[in-house]
């Protein structure tokens, strides 16, 4: 049997369960809610593997393998700094939209914007999350299309329809219930992917000593801690796959409206670390490797596909190979559902079919998640090559549009409605007007003016103008500050 069906025979069955799994949970969405959050309906560690999954995506086993091979030790505090992010995400902003999200019985991550800041906010943020969340979709589809290609022989854009039409179809099934549980299930892939993968790595480079002084041969720039970048650079991305994560990832911190139960979402983090930890360490490690073993290779993000052709038994490989296309998954359909949820609740049911029932809201999330899905296949086809800064682009704008206002929002009772609003506005321009400014300068979406990320730009600018903004405007009513403050728990079924 050739290695490339084993690999075929791997990849169906696991796509043969992530179907089974949508078709499962098929019954049990009887409305719009239950569609796009399953509030109270998920446990813990599918709320925890979702929210992780979610936040990794493709970029974990493409774009960061391949920039941390190319980049070298430059990058590592910037993937490191993302197994920290659930700890700012659940500790800043969980509990708290938990409490808001269960008073307003809210459903997207816009309804806790418009009830802060009014609904311009509301409907600017929807827009905001909703086009930027296209080139992510976009470029989990390439990661996968370019994996197929590379392992299974698969033409590029039969491969992008293939696996995209797959997603597609267990999102739209099962909703949330579908993405939370095929999340879970992606997750463990995703362990069982790098605990097979790191040992075979270190073995094959000789250890971390051996491994470390190949390196720097491989790459004598990239062995230092700021390498051929500015170390504000290094700062700064350490920073924004942290920190910033709060205000960039709306799709994962979604994942906190669908609980009203406070051990639950504590039990959920406790998931969401140990599983993070592993993944980045353990990830650190693999892409120097890949600097070692595969010293030429013409696409950096066809790195970890590589690894596994090279070093892995076709069926161990393909085991892998599931792992990296769960990572890929786990992003698109929780983006789906996220966008999907955005169109319905915060335009569709407000602006366009007022008052209609809940089977009308279900059935426009599931058109509008198909449109989007093939929306995002129709950019795959030709998109820029490098997977991770397609992403960083449009998780740079969300964070600094959201990070500072959902921040002060939730903290700090001066904020007013026009500060947000302000925020928000300024953050997305300034971001936008950074990576303009570096593209005209370096011809890169990856440089920019003193290294300094264009998401900590608009960011900074964001938290100003907030600032600024609301202690010259007039406070909040004690109506909207009493949904927000007030600490008293409405709880829903336990998890």
């Amino acid at each position: 049997m050739s290695a490339t069906t084993q690999y075929i025979i791997v990849i169906v069955a696991y796509f043969i369960a992530m179907l089974g799994i949508g078709f499962l949970f098929n019954n049990k969405v009887t409305s719009d809610k239950d569609y796009f959050i399953a509030k109270d309906k998920l446990n813990a560690p599918a709320i925890g593997f979702s929210f992780s999954a979610t936040q990794m995506s493709g970029s974990t086993y493409m774009g960061t393998v391949g920039s941390i091979r190319t980049l070298g030790y430059a990058f590592i505090p910037a993937a490191i700094s993302s197994a920290a992010a659930p700890w700012f995400c659940y500790v800043l902003v969980g509990d708290r939209i938990r409490k808001v999200s269960a008073r307003l019985k809210s459903v997207t991550m816009a309804d806790i914007f418009e009830a802060r800041f009014g609904k311009v906010a509301g409907l600017l943020a929807t827009i905001i999350m909703m086009v930027a969340s296209v080139p992510t979709i976009a470029a989990q589809l390439k990661a996968a299309g370019n994996s197929f290609e590379v392992l299974l022989g698969i033409p590029y854009i039969a491969a992008l329809f293939i696996f995209g039409g797959i997603v597609i179809l267990y999102t739209i099934l099962g909703g949330m219930f579908a993405v939370a549980w095929t999340d879970l299930i992606q997750g463990i892939l995703m362990i069982c992917g790098f605990v097979i993968l790191l040992p075979v790595v270190l073995t094959n480079c000789g250890g971390f000593t051996a491994m470390h002084e190949a390196y720097a041969q491989f790459n004598p720039a990239g062995i230092s801690i700021s390498g051929s970048q500015p170390m504000m650079w290094v700062i700064s991305g350490f920073l924004v796959w942290g920190f910033f994560q709060v205000g960039g990832q709306p799709a994962a911190t979604t994942r906190f409206l669908t609980t009203s139960n406070e051990k639950t979402l504590k039990s959920a983090l406790v998931y969401s670390i140990l599983f993070e930890s592993f993944i980045f360490l353990a990830l650190a490690v693999i892409s120097i490797g890949a600097g070692v073993l595969l010293p030429v290779v013409e696409n950096s993000d066809m790195a970890l596909p590589m690894l596994i052709q090279g070093y892995l038994p076709p069926i161990v490989g393909g085991i892998v190979l599931a792992a990296a296309l769960g990572a890929m998954m786990s992003t698109i359909d929780s983006v789906l559902l996220m966008v999907s949820s955005l169109f319905v609740n915060n335009i569709y049911e407000k602006y366009i079919k007022k008052g209609e029932n809940a089977k009308s809201g279900l059935n426009a999330g599931r058109i509008t998640t198909i449109v989007v899905g093939v929306l995002g296949l129709l950019v795959a086809i030709n998109p820029p090559d490098a997977v991770l800064w397609i992403i960083t682009t449009g998780f740079s704008l969300m964070a600094a549009a959201f990070t500072f206002p959902l921040l002060l929002g939730l903290w700090w009772p001066r904020t007013t409605k026009a500060g947000g609003l302000a925020g928000i506005v300024t953050g997305s321009i300034a971001c936008l007007a950074w990576y303009i400014a570096g593209y005209v300068l370096y011809g890169s979406l990856s440089k920019w003016i003193g290294g300094i990320w264009p998401a900590i730009f608009g960011s900074v600018i964001s938290l100003v103008v907030t600032v600024v903004v609301s202690l010259a405007t007039k406070p909040d009513s004690k109506e909207v500050l009493d949904v927000f403050f007030d600490d008293t728990e409405v709880e829903g079924e336990p998890a």
